[in-house]
């Protein structure tokens, strides 16, 4: 179901017009308040943990925390969206954890640009699923899947 500028506008007190004096269109209203959500991740290196999984289960749990947005996002068929802001996050990690590899510079780009969409694929999946398991489950996945 996707999400009309009527309602927004309806929900936040505004007129149509005062909407789109600010905002192209819907999407361009989420995809700025994605990006403000998202600068608001602590870097791993900020974290207070080095733990990779501790990490990730930290990353969850922020995500959760901002689960009411992410779920307007996901009725406004937005997934791809979310996919890419997600899977920059893991990059983030997946870089701190795998410097040490053996690949050279187009390979490890690679390397976690292959990894990174795939953990964030599982992240949005398990949103879109009502986050069934665990942050502390997920993460594990995850992590067994880093640690490979």
């Amino acid at each position: 179901m996707d999400i009309t500028v009527s309602e927004l506008a309806k929900v936040a007190g505004v007129s149509r017009m005062t909407f789109y004096r600010h905002y192209k269109n819907v999407y361009d209203l989420l995809s700025v308040n994605l990006q403000q959500i998202m600068s608001e991740v602590p870097s791993y290196e900020s974290l207070e943990t080095k733990d990779y999984e501790t990490a990730i289960v930290r990353y969850l749990q922020f995500i959760n925390q901002h689960s009411e947005f992410i779920n307007m996002l996901l009725r406004a068929q937005q997934q791809k969206l979310l996919h890419e802001n997600i899977a920059a996050v893991m990059q983030s990690l997946m870089t701190a954890k795998h410097q040490s590899l053996p690949f050279n510079g187009h390979e490890m780009q690679y390397y976690i640009a292959y990894h990174s969409s795939g953990y964030a694929s599982v992240i949005v999946d398990w949103i879109s699923n009502g986050r069934q398991d665990s942050y502390e489950q997920i993460a594990a996945f995850l992590y067994k899947n880093i640690s490979l």
